[in-house]
């Protein structure tokens, strides 16, 4: 049995596709509550596929999987709603609504879950203000640059002060001085309370922003450290 702060754990799980492909395979971890993880591995080794596990996008195929108290193999739709509404993701590719305000975009989920006007419009400005967008409430995300965007990403993730914030590849298209800023941001959040799990193959980003490390490759678990023991140029691509 995992223990009471385990936000997160799986034992052997495997995770094959209807083509027969195995995506994951014997993946056993257990993630704490108040962590820092990074999910590194090359493109296709099943980073995104374990996140889209952990906030119920897929499911396990066998093996067990306990995110915030909830099996995922068995859980109803209602139980994988409560654990989105949980959860916050931030998508390498931002995923705003461009036809919305940054104000709009970041108070969308305070809005789903009932949150009154008055109140809502107190916390939006006080994320944005984390991310020191508080003078954009009213620009539309395609006036922003990319890193920006990422900015407001970040924001509309933590407004509801979730659990658990899952970033897959939240870096990959930006400059380094921008991704160090958004990483900044991202241990922020953790040292908030917000246990955080990042994909991402910028292992030199790792150095400035310790954390632990779980490696994937070819779908399998093949490394669980520290990224203090991480070299820089081990980066697969």
């Amino acid at each position: 049995m995992s223990a009471p702060n385990t936000l997160i754990s799986t034992q052997q799980v495997m995770l094959r596709y209807q083509t027969g492909k195995v995506a994951l395979s014997g993946i056993t971890l257990d993630i704490h509550q108040g962590s820092f993880v990074y999910l590194t591995g090359e493109s296709g080794a099943g980073k995104s596929s374990l996140l889209r596990m952990i906030y119920g996008g897929l499911r396990p195929s066998s093996g067990h999987m306990r995110v915030l108290g909830t099996e995922i193999r068995e859980a109803k739709e209602s139980q994988v709603r409560d654990i989105r509404r949980r959860t916050g993701i931030i998508f390498q590719n931002h995923r705003l609504l461009f036809s919305r305000t940054v104000f709009e975009n970041v108070a969308l989920p305070l809005r789903v879950q009932g949150w009154k006007d008055d109140r809502l419009v107190a916390r939006v400005r006080k994320v944005l203000e984390f991310v020191r967008m508080d003078d954009r409430l009213w620009s539309y995300p395609e006036a922003l640059s990319g890193g920006e965007q990422q900015r407001i990403a970040i924001a509309r993730a933590m407004v509801t002060t979730p659990p658990l914030i899952l970033a897959d590849e939240p870096t990959g298209n930006l400059d380094e001085d921008t991704a160090r800023h958004i990483l900044d941001l991202l241990t922020g959040l953790n040292k908030l309370g917000s246990t955080v799990i990042m994909a991402t193959h910028d292992l030199h980003l790792l150095t400035s922003h310790p954390g632990r490390v779980v490696q994937l490759h070819a779908g399998q678990l093949v490394g669980d450290t520290h990224s203090s023991h991480v070299h820089s140029g081990g980066a697969h691509e």
